[in-house]
């Protein structure tokens, strides 16, 4: 039950204690001091508090949130990462971590990395918001300036207090040499209170572009009073001191900043040109050099600007087998010479030897659309749809290279085999029948041929055609298996037997005719001699994984699982690479009871090699079978495309986009799973309940309509609520009605009813009407925790605070480990004053949940109104650091950095409440205390 907010009015209280001089010294805890610290830009000192604390403390959220907001202060992008792991490991809220990837990921110049992480849908104004200028700053590094611009005017359609966003926009403004229109903007953030370094600088900038140099000056040093180790600030007040000819003062500036980033590239640039403008004899070309050297190692700009740096470094590890690096460094070439064949081609054979088919494919299809009729290209492109069993795309592409190399045997092979895989065998016999009888690969032709027989049904041509070929070589070890293969198809295991003993008395270790007899003897019933002949050819190759595999096929056969496993993992271990020989494992591992090995193996698979469909779809089932359904949807994510029960695989898919905050993908996956199941109820009941989540109640409504004409009773409380949802209280009144007529007080939802018609009554201002029917069915089960819990909440919206507490103690008699009982009572005394009580159910609240943000900021709002001011902050933090999006907590941190005279983070944390859109039932409080604290700030100013 979500607690309701109900405060008292206490601007009386809050003027007493603005005034007071808080003690913060010695007492103050360390993430506090990181915290003054870094608001104060003083960024190594707050590194060093969170370092010691992190230490003491590693699993202290807070602090490592701090610790990579530090780290993206000082420009450390990659380090900051590894915290924001370590931070969601932690629990930390996804929708902050989420906008501190973002700006780490800018840091490095990840632009299409940036913008791909922004591709997230959210309905809070102010996070959307967020994204938006992020997503203008990544177009605004990539130079898309219209996109770049366009995001920025959305986050302020959004948000139209937006700093960020207006500075973006004078950003761009500043790259179209619109001076006067950059400055406007840049001049609207600075006219508001506490205006960010980075407006003082993009102001130094416009003026240095305008050659105002004196206005340019004393912008960036109002920058540097306010952070007196800005790296831009100072390479930028370093440039000035260059054009005033002040070059002492500029070596001041650069030897700041490579003391704070050793070899920092603009620093090295602006040293060498100060030494070639006071001496033309110096070393200018040394330190240039130093330069390269360094951009060489810390940046990719030296890189960017000579890629086939890029194209030789991928080329050398491709050539080391280093498929990784390879990728990357050819991924790095393509982004500068886009349209580069060569280059295109290589990335895909990379991608192909990593088994990384759709990947080859997406860089292929950009060749292909460069240069068409490559034959190189368009032949990969059939290998790769083949591989992923698109095979009308791959008949395409290998038909094409026939018509370009019509001479090309294997062109037609590769378009014969595409066409078994596709269940086309007549196409595939006839293109077989076609290539010249004289060919080299005539064996593989007939072998081909064959198989199109077999798989077609037209077995007498392929045991003639089979056995022709043992006619014409009768010592043809390869051709004698082929025909015991085919007579093992057909089920004529003695001719398949017999067959299969002759290729072996030519060659005693064929192993392909080993293994294919041991399968003839299990089928025919001598498991004995099928499992002996199999040990007697191991004791002579005693590492071939085939046989080793066949042994562990033969256990499996034989339903001996535990011993099956034993040979399928060694002969995995001899080949991980190997897929088949993974699912066996994993097969193994399950039916012996083992599915937490199953699951390991293949995600270990997963992870080093290839990432493919049915070991998705596989690993889903895995997981799904062990209740783990985030796993399993995040795998059934990655094998959509492919065929399946379809109906299921996009119900989980869109759990698992609800889960992720993108409500119209949600929606549009849970439509198909509709379309696609047999029972449409369970994913209509779960998409109906969504839409009544997203608040949108009518279109829920609708969607039941459109699929289903008889509901079920769960469907017809979602139905009737709704109807609440919408404002359509009669509707959702008779609906409820209905609904209850059609229960007993045994039945699933029958308390669920009952409270929904409850919020219709008091949606209709008839609050004794809802409490009447709560009482009703309570004095029948005077302990039923949800029709207690929101009679309680009645009295909460009424400010009956001893009604509902007694309620909560009532139940918390029964129900002791409910921590949301506990929460709700700490609130209820609070407002009856009884602050001993409060907090000790505050703390039995945390004591069961352990950092659940409810829970802290009640029992932050208890130490607020205690004057423990110190005591509530770091909870108010806490809080945040697991849901930044919960306003009324960034309320409560506001009131109480004010009583820590903590002014400018205060402000600038009420200001980020008023200015969104969600409603709480203090807004209208902290509108008035925004005003009073803007008022005073502009009494100071004046004075």
């Amino acid at each position: 039950m979500v607690r309701h907010v109900f405060i008292p009015k206490i601007f009386l209280f809050l003027f007493l204690i603005t005034f007071q001089q808080v003690a913060q010294g010695n007492d103050k805890n360390v993430l506090e001091q990181a915290n003054i610290a870094f608001k104060d830009n003083r960024h190594n000192e707050a590194l060093i508090h969170l370092k010691n604390l992190t230490q003491k403390e590693p699993n202290n959220l807070a602090a490592r949130l701090l610790m990579a907001e530090v780290l993206i202060a000082f420009g450390k992008g990659a380090t900051a990462e590894v915290e924001l792991d370590l931070a969601e490991n932690l629990g930390a809220d996804k929708n902050r971590t989420f906008l501190l990837f973002a700006e780490a990921y800018l840091l490095q110049g990840k632009y299409h990395d940036t913008i791909n992480h922004l591709d997230k849908q959210v309905q809070d104004e102010i996070l959307a918001a967020k994204i938006f200028v992020l997503r203008g700053h990544a177009q605004l590094g990539l130079r898309q300036l219209s996109l770049s611009a366009e995001n920025y005017q959305q986050a302020l359609l959004l948000n139209a207090v937006n700093i960020d966003a207006k500075l973006g926009l004078a950003q761009v403004a500043l790259n179209y040499y619109r001076y006067d229109e950059a400055q406007t903007y840049v001049d609207d953030v600075l006219s508001g209170f506490f205006p960010p370094v980075n407006a003082w600088i993009l102001k130094a900038s416009i003026h240095q572009n305008i050659a105002e140099l004196d206005i340019a000056f004393k912008a960036i040093n109002n920058a540097l009073l306010e952070n007196p180790n800005h790296i831009q600030a100072l390479i930028l007040r370093a440039s000035l001191y260059i054009e005033f000819i002040e070059y002492e003062s500029a070596k001041k500036d650069i030897a700041t900043v490579l003391e704070l980033i050793p070899y920092e590239p603009k620093a090295m640039f602006l040293s060498a040109m100060i030494e070639t403008r006071e001496d033309e004899n110096s070393n200018a070309r040394e330190k240039l050099s130093k330069l390269s050297e360094s951009l060489s190692t810390l940046d990719n700009d030296t890189l960017d600007n000579n890629p086939s740096y890029y194209y030789l470094a991928s080329v050398v590890a491709f050539q080391q087998n280093n498929y990784e690096a390879a990728d990357q460094y050819i991924k790095n070439y393509l982004n500068i010479d886009r349209l580069n064949i060569k280059a295109m081609t290589f990335s895909a054979t990379i991608h192909i030897a990593m088994k990384n088919f759709t990947a080859a494919l997406s860089v292929l299809n950009k060749a292909n659309l460069q240069k068409e009729n490559n034959p190189k290209v368009i032949s990969l492109l059939g290998l790769v749809s083949s591989e992923l069993k698109q095979y009308e795309k791959a008949k395409f592409y290998f038909q094409k290279v026939i018509e370009l190399l019509p001479d090309s045997s294997i062109a037609s092979q590769q378009l014969a085999k595409n066409s078994i895989d596709m269940g086309a065998y007549q196409q595939a016999i006839d293109t077989l029948l076609s290539i010249n009888a004289s060919s080299e690969y005539q064996s593989t032709i007939s072998f081909l041929l064959v198989q199109a027989y077999v798989k077609s049904g037209q077995m007498t041509k392929a045991v003639a055609l089979a056995e022709k070929l043992v006619k014409a070589q009768p010592d043809n070890k390869e051709f004698l298996h082929h025909l015991g293969f085919i007579y093992q198809i057909v089920g004529d295991y003695n001719k398949a037997k017999q067959a299969f003993e002759h290729a072996l008395s030519i060659d005693a270790l064929h192993i392909k005719s080993l293994i294919s007899l041991a399968e003839t003897l299990l089928r025919m019933g001598k498991i004995k001699a099928s499992f002996e002949l199999l040990e007697q050819a191991l004791l002579k190759q005693e590492n071939n994984k085939e046989l080793i595999s066949a042994l562990g096929n033969n256990y499996t056969q034989t339903r001996q699982f535990k011993e099956s496993i034993v040979w399928f993992k060694k002969a995995y271990n001899i080949e991980p690479k190997n897929k088949d020989l993974l699912k066996q494992l994993s097969f193994s591992y399950m039916a012996a009871g083992e599915p937490v090995e199953a699951i390991e193996i293949i995600e270990s698979y997963l992870s080093n090699h290839e990432k493919t469909a049915d070991l998705f779809v596989l690993l889903g089932n895995y997981y799904q079978q062990q209740n783990n359904f985030d796993k399993a949807l995040q795998s059934f994510n990655n094998a959509i495309k492919f065929d399946g029960d379809k109906g299921k695989v996009y119900f989980y898919i869109a759990q698992f986009y609800q889960a992720n905050n993108k409500p119209d993908d949600a929606l549009e996956a849970y439509k198909k799973s509709i379309a696609w199941s047999e029972n449409k109820q369970i994913p209509l009941v779960a998409a109906s309940q969504f839409l009544n989540q997203q608040k949108k109640p009518l279109e829920a409504i609708k969607l039941a309509n459109d699929f289903l004409e008889s509901y079920s009773t769960k469907l017809q409380m979602i139905l009737a609520h709704s109807y609440y949802l919408s404002g359509q209280y009669d509707n959702a009144e008779k609906s409820y009605k209905k609904t209850l007529a059609l229960t007993t007080p045994q039945d699933e939802y029958h308390d669920n009813i009952v409270v929904g018609l409850s919020l219709v009554y008091q949606a209709q201002k008839r609050n004794s009407k809802a409490t009447q029917l709560l009482t009703k069915y309570l004095n029948k089960e005077p302990m039923n925790f949800l029709m207690n819990s929101s009679l309680a909440e009645i009295y909460m919206i009424n400010e009956q605070w001893k009604k509902a507490y007694d309620i909560y103690i009532l139940l918390l008699t029964k129900y002791t480990q409910q921590a949301v009982l506990h929460n709700n009572a700490a609130f209820a005394a609070l407002n009856l004053a009884l602050y001993d009580d409060a907090e000790k159910h505050s703390l039995a609240s945390l004591a069961i949940t352990k950092n659940h943000p409810d829970s802290l900021d009640t029992l932050g709002w208890i130490y607020y109104h205690t004057q423990e001011f110190d005591k509530a902050l770091p909870l108010f933090r806490q809080a945040l650091a697991l849901d930044y999006s919960k306003i009324e907590i960034k309320y409560h941190l506001a009131l109480t950095l004010k009583a820590l005279n903590r002014e400018k983070e205060a402000f600038n944390t009420l200001l980020e409440v008023v200015n969104s859109k969600r409603d709480f039932p203090e807004k209208k409080e902290a509108q008035q205390w925004l005003k009073l604290w803007a008022d005073a700030l502009r009494t100071d100013n004046d004075i």
